[in-house]
């Protein structure tokens, strides 16, 4: 069985930002890699309990990182205060899904303004 991880924490999100959340991922202790993208049917990333990003379709792969995009529509979904869970699953091209096993939290700070620039 394969073991999925998050290599780095995820910084405070910022209600109302759009920008693209980097990812580096691990798999049995060995960074994913361009090499690896073959293996990968597709990649699921969850924010809180409305943001969903599937790669390839969402984002992309550079530098040994995914990159996932949020807008000002995703971040402003995410309650203020209180982190927000963070879940990464992996479907392999042979049909295997692996998720990463320990439970990521990810911090939410409010903005002023909620209007979308």
């Amino acid at each position: 069985m394969s073991e999925l991880s998050c290599m780095e924490t995820i910084p405070c999100i910022k209600q109302g930002d759009a920008y693209d959340l980097r990812v580096e991922l691990a798999l049995n202790g060995e960074a994913v890699t361009a090499e690896s993208l073959p293996l990968l049917h597709c990649v699921e990333f969850m924010l809180g309990d409305g943001v969903r990003k599937v790669w390839p379709d969402d984002g992309g792969f550079s530098d040994g990182a995914f990159f996932v995009p949020l807008t000002q529509q995703d971040t402003f979904q995410l309650e203020e205060a209180e982190p927000v869970e963070f879940d990464v699953r992996v479907h392999f091209v042979g049909g295997a899904v692996v998720g990463v096993k320990k439970k990521l939290r990810v911090a939410v700070c409010g903005a002023l303004s909620e209007v979308t620039l």
